[in-house]
C-alpha cells in the first residue's frame, strides 16, 4: 500500500504491505486451528493412539510460528521523503539512509523471463538501496510513477 503526502518543499511516500488480517484475527485463527487439531488428537489419544499427541503439538506450534512471522512481516513499513536537495529513506527496522538528490536515479529492474517481480532501486555512484521489496506488482509500478513525478530519472533494463 502506498500513501502519498505532498508538502511545499517535498513529497513523503509511506510504503506498507497489504494486510488482509489484523493480529487479533490471526490469533483467533491460530486458536481455532489449535482447538481443531487438539480435539482430533485427544480423540485419538482416548482410543489408545496416544503417540499422536506430540505430533499434533508440533503441528500446532509450527503453524502458530509461521502465522506469527507472516503477521509480523505485514507490519513493516518504509518511508521515503523526497526534497529538492536530498532523499531520506527510513524503515520500521530503524535504518535511515540519506542520499543526495542530484546524483540519485531510479533503477527499474524487470526480470526478462517474467518469473520475479520487478525491483526498484535508488542508486548513486556510491550506493544502491532497494525500496518496496514487500510490495506487489501494481504497487511497485505506482511507486515508480510517483517517484518519477518527483523528478527522479528512471533507468530501465527492459526498454522493449
Amino acid at each position: 500500500m502506498i500513501e502519498i503526502a505532498n508538502y511545499n518543499n517535498g513529497t513523503q511516500i509511506r510504503l506498507s504491505p497489504n494486510r488482509s488480517a489484523s493480529w487479533r484475527q490471526t490469533k483467533l485463527l491460530m486458536y481455532g486451528f489449535a482447538f481443531f487439531v487438539g480435539s482430533i488428537a485427544c480423540a485419538w489419544a482416548l482410543v489408545g493412539a496416544w503417540v499422536i499427541l506430540p505430533f499434533a503439538g508440533a503441528e500446532v506450534f509450527a503453524l502458530g510460528l509461521i502465522m506469527y512471522l507472516v503477521s509480523k512481516a505485514t507490519y513493516e513499513w518504509e518511508e521515503i521523503v523526497v526534497t529538492p536537495k536530498k532523499i531520506v529513506i527510513s524503515t520500521s527496522k530503524g535504518a535511515t539512509l540519506t542520499l543526495e538528490r542530484s546524483g540519485t536515479y531510479l533503477e527499474f529492474v524487470e526480470d526478462t523471463s517474467n518469473r520475479r517481480l520487478p525491483r526498484i532501486i535508488l542508486s548513486t555512484s556510491q550506493s544502491r538501496c532497494e525500496i518496496g521489496s514487500f510490495l506487489n506488482t501494481e504497487d511497485r509500478r505506482a511507486l515508480l510513477n510517483q517517484l518519477n513525478k518527483t523528478g527522479l530519472v528512471v533507468c530501465k533494463n527492459k526498454w522493449w
